[in-house]
């Protein structure tokens, strides 16, 4: 036996006899639950402590120290930084048990890719093969990553939606907010019980206002931050019992509502897409076997695969796998606030504007100001939340152009050189036999390209009327040949063909066609990118919004209540609109109406222009209680209405998820296999009828 089959045996027995002694350990588990030892082990531990707690305190110190030590080393820090930042909202409040967190994802998700990537390069060596491997491991990282924080953002909603169910509880049996609060963190799970607890400390500080804003800032969803806000609002201007009981307690369970519909949501989500990002990056890996078996079973598909066409496809095979990966992410991402504008401290595009010439031919680029172009392309990176200016537009624009025509130029240049080389060093098939060339043909075809090639390179550089002559000049050297007429003859036509296949192979108009074209598509993308985030964006203003309503909801039920307190409260909880609004509040004493009006202007969302318009009535005519007197028929409708577009856009990820996951297989499939292997067939029968003709 060879070390590979030895290594390949040890690592199937370790993995049954993980799976083994797993299922073993199970049954035992069970058993002990059922007889009631496993309730008298657990009474013990609480008691007098065993091996196990010992062995949890060993384990947690481990993950401390391993996170400690991994952030001195210099490439893993980045990766345990960003893992930690996605963690820290939720576990912002433990230190210990965020690091925990965090070095079990490292360690989970670093051991599996590795495991993988060791066992696939064990198989096979080959160069191309490893690089596929460590691209489909670059992705699968990304996957587990997610996987991992999406278990733990879905568990902490679940723990929320009874948190909440506490709190109900226990606002019965007291009546006070802030004790209701300090005891469902009590008897809540970690997660919860760590913002729970935060909450209280906001409620019960000196300065609740200042602390509720500092909790916005680090909350890691709008449902704990409406959560927040709505018990300090019912506890700075008291409850009210209104048409459906008492105001706190209805609007907790609007909450309720709104986090169980979310739960559903990424259930689904989560049920439709299981897998499909794997299977949509796995085809990768069977690139080069699905190209070693049909090499060896097939010889003229070995011609195929080295040729540029060959090289060609697996550049779209890339394509469609790197495609499909990005959306498949894009149609998954459940984080929130995912278009929100974020602050970049140094970003890249101020050092390439200092680059000399740049900043000249972005200006060209740029349509002028007052002109019917800047205003859309300006209106559209408000609308998307674009935290750039419209220069910096135009540079994506111009790097997107040039990197992907320059990069199709030199995948052009590839495939000619890939086709040049071949011509001069693969081995020559003067006889046209069918199947794989034995040791002695192969041989002599490597020797007739070795004389082919030094022709070829001899009469490089003559002019094209005096090639033949020159070339059968330097055939007939060749004793062999020379006193062989049809030899000599068969020679010079095959020299000549290859002569003027390697001349043919430049860049031609058609494929600088391309290139412009596929610039073209690269100078949009920035465009059509706008034009998606601003849709997607679209659901976290709504969001946004009947956050206001239920604010507003809350608030005009309050006696002496004025608009701008409503609008400082709006502007408090908001994160999109808030640039907008904080104007709006700035300048809401130098004249209301126009500050209102800015607010429309800046924030062109129709539900919150419907907001604005009625607070804009109330400011004279009408009691703010009145202006919006229908408002929880509305909310119903809103809230109906998101329902449904839940469900249809489920329904439509489902099926394109399903259709972008599969694409990557069914491209490997008959792109690299299927269509090459129908194509080769007819060159085969089409040179099988040509030596027929020829007996």
């Amino acid at each position: 036996m060879d070390l590979r089959t030895i290594g390949i045996a040890v690592l199937l027995g370790s993995i049954s006899l993980t799976i083994f002694f797993y299922i073993w350990l199970k049954l035992l588990t069970r058993r002990a639950e059922r007889d009631g030892t496993q309730e008298v082990i657990r009474s013990y531990e609480l008691l007098a402590g065993t091996n196990q707690q010992k062995w949890k305190r060993r384990f947690s110190q481990f993950f401390q120290d391993s996170y400690v030590f991994l952030l001195r080393v210099p490439v893993i820090r980045g990766y345990v930084l960003r893992i930690r930042k996605r963690l820290q909202a939720i576990h912002a409040y433990d230190e210990h048990m965020m690091r925990r967190e965090t070095i079990k994802i490292v360690f989970s998700s670093i051991s599996i890719v590795c495991s993988v990537v060791l066992i696939f390069i064990f198989v096979n060596q080959d160069f191309t093969f490893i690089f596929m491997v460590l691209l489909a491991a670059l992705v699968v990282n990304g996957m587990l990553i997610d996987t991992f924080v999406y278990r733990v953002e879905d568990r902490l909603l679940i723990q929320l939606a009874c948190l909440l169910k506490d709190v109900r509880h226990n606002y019965h049996q007291h009546g006070m907010i802030e004790e209701s609060i300090y005891d469902s963190a009590e008897t809540s799970s970690n997660e919860a019980a760590l913002h729970a607890r935060k909450i209280h400390e906001v409620l019960t500080s000196n300065n609740p206002e200042e602390k509720l804003e500092l909790y916005y800032e680090s909350a890691p969803n709008r449902y704990l931050k409406g959560f927040a806000g709505m018990s300090y609002l019912v506890q700075e201007f008291g409850d009210k019992i209104v048409k459906e009981g008492s105001l706190y307690l209805n609007n907790l369970n609007k909450l309720t509502e709104e986090i169980n519909l979310e739960i559903l949501k990424r259930r689904k989500l989560n049920y439709l897409f299981k897998g499909l990002t794997a299977i949509a990056v796995i085809p990768i890996l069977f690139t080069l076997p699905i190209e070693s078996w049909a090499s060896n079973q097939f010889p003229l598909m070995a011609a195929f695969y080295s040729s540029k066409m060959g090289f060609l496809t697996k550049l779209i095979i890339f394509g469609v796998v790197l495609g499909s990966y990005v959306l498949l992410k894009k149609m998954q991402d459940q984080q929130e606030g995912t278009y929100v504008t974020k602050v970049r401290k140094n970003p890249w595009e101020k050092r390439i504007f200092k680059i000399p010439g740049v900043a000249w031919l972005v200006d060209r680029l740029t349509p002028p100001r007052r002109t019917s172009e800047h205003f859309k392309i300006s209106r559209l990176l408000k609308e998307a939340n674009a935290a750039f200016s419209i220069e910096w537009h135009y540079l994506h624009k111009f790097l997107l152009c040039f990197i992907l025509s320059i990069g199709m130029l030199i995948a052009f240049s590839t495939m000619h050189y890939i086709t040049i080389h071949n011509v001069m060093t693969a081995p020559t098939n003067n006889t046209n036999l069918f199947g794989k060339m034995s040791a002695e043909e192969l041989q002599n075809a490597n020797q007739l390209t070795d004389f082919d090639t030094l022709i070829m390179k001899q009469v490089k550089g003559v002019k094209t009327e005096l090639l033949q002559d020159n070339v059968v000049t330097l055939v007939k050297q060749d004793e062999t040949v020379s006193f062989n007429e049809t030899l000599l003859n068969a020679t010079t036509i095959r020299i000549l063909s290859k002569i003027q296949k390697v001349n043919s192979e430049y860049l031609k108009w058609w494929e600088f066609l391309i290139s412009i074209m596929l610039g073209w598509v690269g100078y949009q993308m920035p465009y059509w990118l706008l034009l998606f985030q601003k849709k997607m964006r679209a659901m976290d203003m709504q969001n946004e919004t009947d956050q206001f309503l239920t604010i507003v909801a809350m608030l005009c039920e309050i006696d002496r209540m004025s608009v701008e307190v409503i609008l400082e409260w709006m502007e408090r909880f908001s994160n999109i609109f808030k640039d907008p609004l904080h104007k709006c509040v700035q300048n809401f004493e130098s004249g209301a109406e126009e500050a209102l009006e800015q607010v429309k202007l800046d924030a062109p969302f129709t539900p919150l222009v419907r907001i604005i318009e009625r607070l804009q009535l109330s400011i004279a005519r009408i009691p703010i209680k009145q202006a919006f007197d229908d408002l929880e028929t509305e909310r119903k409708f809103y809230f109906e209405q998101r329902k449904q577009s839940y469900e249809e856009m489920i329904e439509a990820k489902a099926g394109w998820g399903k259709m972008i996951g599969f694409a990557p297989m069914y491209a490997v499939i008959f792109l690299y296999l299927v269509i090459p292997l129908i194509y080769m067939s007819f060159t085969q029968i089409g040179v099988y009828y040509e030596q027929i003709n020829k007996l």
